[in-house]
């Protein structure tokens, strides 16, 4: 089954939460109220359509429930004043970050805001959000990383280093450090408690892109304007593969849950999906009619965004090759697209 949820962010300066649709579901000539009464009281009011008795003896319950395939509801969240640049979500907080310089903090169930983090003094490229949700991490165009709390709003750590734009940021799986990933061609480790760099990933020809962290925080992955993906050990601090096919800048780059292979979006309208183990592509997706700016893998399924002169939202099945789903609505770049659950 595809994830339930999927949330997007756009130079037009929305953040869209596209939730699976409900299909209708009968219960017919059910003899006893008691079996109904125990599925009808974990729906809410909103998805259940009727209750009826039809005689003395039975009753008749209808209920929406599960996915409809070819579509989802859009819920719009607006509050940012410029361009959003990436989403993060945990738990029932959904972070997205923005050209007006601000971090928003979100509920992801009810769409309401519920935070703006300032701080940065340009625009905020990536953001990342603890798997326990208490901080999130910032990369901006200041060329810092900031640490915030999410208990206090406040700044708990600034990470200087990087000598450019900090284009994207990750935490690891057991919150214990993050990467980033700069127009300055590197790639640096940071640790979380102390806020020191432990290490700097050279390598990349151009400006890195995106960086991505294995479920088990054994390595990272990187995309590039150079072109390729690469693939960083954090064991050795070495550089594993290199793996080439794009023909244009790797915008965004993806882990699968099992670390068995890379997804990777580029500005040649494609995403390629890399075998970890092989180093070779194993399917290509192509759909877009513009460059993919962002992507996102969960189980079998793959989710895109588009960029220049395709605003659309694309889902992949990774076994059978076959697109899923195109979701419009944004009216500009899809700069983040996230799945959720």
């Amino acid at each position: 089954m595809e994830p339930s949820l999927i949330v997007s962010g756009s130079i037009d300066t929305t953040v869209r939460i596209w939730r699976s649709p409900k299909k209708l579901c009968t219960f017919k000539n059910a003899g006893n109220l008691r079996p109904l009464l125990e599925v009808l009281k974990f729906l809410s009011r909103k998805e259940v359509i009727a209750v009826g008795r039809v005689s003395k003896k039975f009753y008749e319950a209808s209920f929406h429930y599960e996915v409809q395939p070819t579509s989802r509801h859009q819920e719009v969240l607006k509050g940012h004043t410029g361009g959003v640049l990436s989403v993060a979500s945990s738990g029932e907080l959904l972070v997205s970050s923005s050209v007006d310089f601000t971090i928003r903090v979100w509920n992801l169930f009810t769409g309401q805001q519920t935070q703006v983090l300032e701080g940065h003094s340009d625009m905020v490229l990536s953001v990342a959000i603890s798997s326990k949700t208490e901080f999130i991490v910032s990369g901006s165009a200041d060329e810092t990383i900031k640490v915030w709390s999410l208990a206090s709003g406040k700044q708990t750590l600034v990470l200087n280093g990087h000598s450019d734009c900090v284009s994207s940021v990750v935490i690891s799986s057991r919150d214990e450090f993050l990467v980033s990933g700069s127009f300055d061609a590197t790639l640096r480790v940071w640790n979380l408690v102390s806020g020191k760099q432990t290490r700097i990933l050279r390598g990349h020809e151009g400006d890195v892109t995106s960086v991505a962290v294995s479920s088990k925080d054994e390595f990272v992955v990187s995309g590039s304007m150079d072109k390729t993906v690469r693939v960083w050990s954090l064991v050795s601090s070495g550089q594993t593969l290199v793996l080439k096919g794009h023909t244009d800048w790797v915008n965004s780059v993806a882990v699968s849950s099992r670390d068995e292979f890379v997804v990777s979006g580029s500005g040649d309208n494609t995403v390629k999906l890399w075998n970890l183990a092989s180093g070779k592509v194993t399917r290509v997706f192509r759909g877009h009619t513009g460059g993919v700016l962002s992507v996102s893998v969960s189980g079998k399924y793959v989710v895109s965004g588009g960029g220049i002169g395709d605003h659309s939202i694309r889902v992949w099945n990774i076994e059978t090759g076959e697109q899923t789903q195109v979701l419009q609505g944004h009216t500009d770049h899809i700069q983040s697209v996230k799945f959720i659950r």
